[in-house]
């Protein structure tokens, strides 16, 4: 299984890709497994407002919630050598986008 994190307003496969990573609303949690859709989860971010260290926490959230694939427009600089401890693989997408076709590129290159 597979679990893709991607920054949103308000989240869900209907929303689309926030142009930060760091200061979106929500997060949206897809798990792919056998390449489909097993499950869809809307968290908040709890790092939007902070001042600074916000992208360091962030990419420790993401760990914490063994996140493999993180959809983003925005590289994390400051989180960077967190998510690549924690195996996890950024890939960049159009924010804009709706989720579900960022989430459809994903599945056709696994």
């Amino acid at each position: 299984m597979i679990r893709v994190a991607v920054p949103t307003s308000k989240g869900g496969i209907e929303d689309r890709v926030h142009e930060s990573l760091v200061r979106a609303e929500t997060f949206t949690l897809v798990e792919i497994e056998n390449g489909e859709i097993k499950n869809v989860e809307i968290v908040e971010n709890p790092y939007q407002k902070e001042p600074y260290g916000a992208g360091s926490r962030a990419a420790l959230f993401f760990v914490n919630l063994r996140v493999n694939v993180l959809l983003t427009p925005m590289d994390c600089p400051k989180g960077r050598a967190i998510l690549d401890a924690g195996g996890i693989r950024i890939i960049k997408v159009e924010a804009g986008k709706r989720v579900e076709e960022v989430i459809k590129s994903l599945q056709s290159s696994l």
